[in-house]
């Protein structure tokens, strides 16, 4: 029996059930009180190699001092053999007192927790 080796170009090989999640920035659409609430969207890269048609939560808290202002957020994720570090972003509920200014994110990848980042939105 030969083995065969995948050819040059070809696409990485990936371990099926690899998951991660890297939160990289964050943006604010402040509010525009009284008429609009704002919201916090943020994003980043993850990898989720588990078989196609399969997702996985994401969700985040976040926190704004200056005025305070707590940005939550929840969703969902495809994953599929090529799922290695794609892009992504999930954008909070709507609320009075998101604004501009330094963020702490809080997040969590099919229930476990991220390590927290601080960014500027």
């Amino acid at each position: 029996m030969g083995v065969t080796a995948p050819g040059a170009g070809a696409a990485p090989q990936t371990v099926a059930g690899t998951r991660s999640l890297e939160v990289l920035w964050a943006e604010a659409h402040p509010a525009w009180l009284p008429v609009q609430n704002g919201t916090l969207t943020i994003g980043g890269t993850y990898t989720c190699t588990d078989p196609v048609g399969t997702n996985v939560r994401v969700s985040f808290s976040s926190l704004q001092i200056l005025p305070t202002a707590m940005p939550s957020g929840a969703g969902t994720l495809p994953c599929g053999p090529g799922v290695v570090g794609a892009y992504w972003e999930l954008t909070s509920f709507p609320t009075p007192d998101v604004h501009h200014g330094y963020v702490s994110v809080f997040a969590s990848f099919e229930g476990a927790v991220v390590p927290p980042k601080q960014l500027t939105a």
